[in-house]
């Protein structure tokens, strides 16, 4: 930096709001971050006027928010991504300052080499949009080189996953493969597929780019090709999920209607859950729902009982909710995820407060079985709604039944029990003290 810039106010800025020597919280990085990014602003605004400048002021915001990591709780990755602006920003200044493209892409690779933090992991998405195009090839051809230095005289790459390969061939294919998702270069993946081999995760990605393109046909052939290669081995992270739901879309897309629809039923029924149930709902003309809602419930109801629970929750089935929930026994509903249970009691208790009662009776237990202490004060807001909803069911043995359980077999429980004893009473909720919600925010904060 020149000696006449080391007294700039913008360095002054940068300097003030990195805060050197400050320890930032998880709690403070979001505003930490707004501070930097009104720094960023200046320098983005500064390229259009002195490019020079810009390029040498953005080195010294990169390398001083590079010595402030280690000061910060970047559990989120806030931090991490507006690096990447930044990174951005820099490579967009040296453009405007006609920098050279091959010295920008030295300096860049110096980066990567020297981050001790991952500040630059999976950068090349964002790299893609900010390289110009002689900067963009040098960079191609740079990770194309050292995969084919690395490579062996002859590859088999039927049937290869990237993760079968050694660090010096999947590192670069990596960030490869992430360049031409951001440019939506799917001959240029392809190729490179082609290579190393395809993995449904591939073709997954494949697809998405034809069909950002309108390549119904392409993107049809990516993803048959697979759903084809799934079952042939254990693909790992490299498996894809949502190829299924894909090929609908796309038959759709080539006027094939029926044949979409049929291919949605067909997963439903392996699968009857509430965003399968969405993905078939999106191939029904409006004038066939109630019909085609119908068949699904149906199918529904022989499928495990959590994704039943979703499902009706989802589609606002209440009463057959309802009855399902009447038909099962405790240990089936304790035994489903407070995620599905919660919205179905909240759904249910205005409508069937019998089958909500039964719900929060089985969230409560669960808390309690699972020995969680900290979620012991949810455990009592279940059990006070199920006591208001036995009550008013006109069903009070089934309460007393709970009652008779909890003293049973959690009777050692002495924290928990002394707010159950004023559910039974009928007393209104105690409002913690401050020592007590102290201490719950201890517990939070040490979770």
């Amino acid at each position: 930096m020149r000696k006449s810039e080391k007294h700039d106010p913008l360095v002054a800025e940068i300097e003030r709001e990195l805060v050197p020597g400050r320890f930032i919280r998880y709690d403070e990085m979001s505003d930490f971050v707004d501070g930097l990014e009104r720094v960023s602003k200046e320098l983005s605004s500064l390229t259009d006027k002195d490019a020079e400048k810009a390029v040498r002021l953005y080195e010294l915001f990169l390398s001083g928010c590079y010595e402030k990591i280690e000061e910060c709780d970047d559990s989120g990755g806030y931090f991490s991504m507006f690096f990447h602006d930044v990174f951005c920003g820099w490579i967009k200044a040296r453009q405007a300052a006609g920098c050279q493209a091959a010295e920008t892409i030295r300096q860049i690779l110096k980066w990567a080499e020297h981050d001790d933090y991952g500040l630059c992991d999976q950068i090349e998405r964002v790299l893609a949009k900010a390289l110009n195009r002689e900067e963009y090839q040098l960079f191609v051809a740079h990770l194309e080189a050292l995969i084919e230095k690395a490579m062996p005289p002859t590859n088999d790459s039927s049937n290869k996953a990237i993760f079968d390969y050694g660090n010096d061939v999947r590192l670069p294919a990596l960030s490869l493969k992430d360049l031409f998702t951001a440019k939506g270069s799917a001959a240029a993946y392809s190729r490179l597929c082609e290579r190393l081999g395809f993995s449904p995760k591939d073709c997954e990605h494949l697809a998405e780019m034809e069909m950002a393109h309108h390549h119904w046909d392409k993107a049809l052939t990516w993803v048959e090709k697979g759903m084809a290669l799934e079952p042939v081995r254990n693909w790992q992270n490299e498996c894809a999920y949502s190829l299924a739901q894909l090929k609908p879309k796309i038959l759709t897309k080539l006027g094939r209607k029926e044949d979409a629809l049929s291919l949605a039923w067909v997963e439903f029924q392996k699968n009857p859950c509430d965003m399968a149930y969405k993905a078939l709902m999106e191939h029904i003309p409006k004038g066939d729902r109630a019909e085609w809602h119908e068949r699904a419930m149906q199918a529904a109801a022989q499928g495990a009982l959590d994704d039943f629970i979703s499902l009706c929750v989802a589609a606002k089935d209440w009463e057959r909710l309802a009855a399902r929930i009447h038909t099962a026994n405790h240990s089936e509903l304790e035994a489903v995820s407070h995620y599905q249970s919660e919205p179905a009691a909240l759904g249910l208790a205005k409508r069937d407060g019998l089958a909500a009662a039964k719900l929060y009776r089985a969230l409560g237990l669960r808390i309690l079985v699972s020995k969680k202490s900290k979620y012991y004060r949810h455990a009592l807001k279940h059990f006070q709604q199920a006591r208001t909803l036995y009550r008013a069911s006109q069903k009070p043995m089934e309460w007393e039944e709970i009652v008779k359980k909890v003293h049973g077999e959690h009777s050692r429980k002495k924290g928990f029990l002394s707010g159950f004893h004023r559910i039974e009473s009928g007393e209104p909720e105690a409002q913690p003290s401050f020592s007590e919600r102290a201490q719950e925010r201890w517990n939070q904060q040490m979770q």
